[in-house]
């Protein structure tokens, strides 16, 4: 979905509106370098358990569990915090553009959503197997 306009009050009214099969679209993070060796995968929507690693900011080379996701494109991540003046620790909404995902959600077992959707994009990832694939055997002819 599209926003049209070129006001910046509608834009914003648009992105608290999205739908939430909308809003996963908005809510894709990169994958760490050695994840994506793994998985050949290159993006990913971010959930919450994932590990992260926050790369540009005020917390840069903070790495961390996802404990929130909010509507705004933001993310509370468990190891930043802010101290206030009162004594009291808050974790501030990040933005998901500044993170990479480092691990996938501490689970025993990966949901069947998202490793379908990891074997749908990897086919399209073109690994490095399936780009030479199966060698083709020459075949002697007799005379």
């Amino acid at each position: 979905m599209k926003v049209k306009s070129k006001q910046p009050r509608k834009q914003r009214k648009a992105l608290y509106k999205y739908k939430n099969h909308q809003r996963s679209k908005l809510l894709t993070v990169r994958v760490a370098d050695f994840v994506r060796e793994e998985y050949g995968i290159k993006t990913l929507p971010l959930r919450v358990g994932d590990g992260v690693r926050i790369i540009r900011g005020e917390f840069k080379d903070f790495e961390g569990e996802v404990i929130e996701i909010n509507k705004n494109q933001r993310a509370k991540i468990k190891e930043a915090t802010f101290d206030k003046t009162d004594g009291t620790q808050f974790h501030p909404a990040i933005h998901i553009s500044k993170m990479v995902i480092t691990k996938f959600a501490k689970e025993k077992k990966m949901d069947a959503w998202r490793a379908n959707m990891i074997e749908r994009k990897a086919v399209f990832g073109f690994r490095e197997e399936e780009l030479t694939g199966p060698k083709k055997q020459k075949v002697e002819e007799k005379d």
